[in-house]
């Protein structure tokens, strides 16, 4: 994320070599909640705390938690 040093914060997820990806099944989602949940991942890329990733081995479906004011 822009502007957050890495001497405070800074994510590793190990993964070994042996580990072979598992596709998921894909889920299905009501088309309200898939408008909300492109409306977050939109104003997020636009903040610069997510980036483009082409061609990724590992990949999860999005698992969207509706908060008590509606939000996703």
């Amino acid at each position: 994320m822009p502007g957050l040093s890495t001497d405070i914060v800074m994510h590793r997820l190990p993964i070994r070599e042996d580990c072979k990806p598992v596709q998921q099944k894909l889920r299905r989602m009501r088309p309200d909640i898939v408008l909300k949940i492109k409306e977050e991942v939109k104003k997020q890329f636009d903040a610069g705390f997510l980036q483009e990733v082409k061609y990724s081995k590992w990949v999860t479906n999005i698992v969207p938690v509706p908060k008590r004011d509606r939000k996703v």
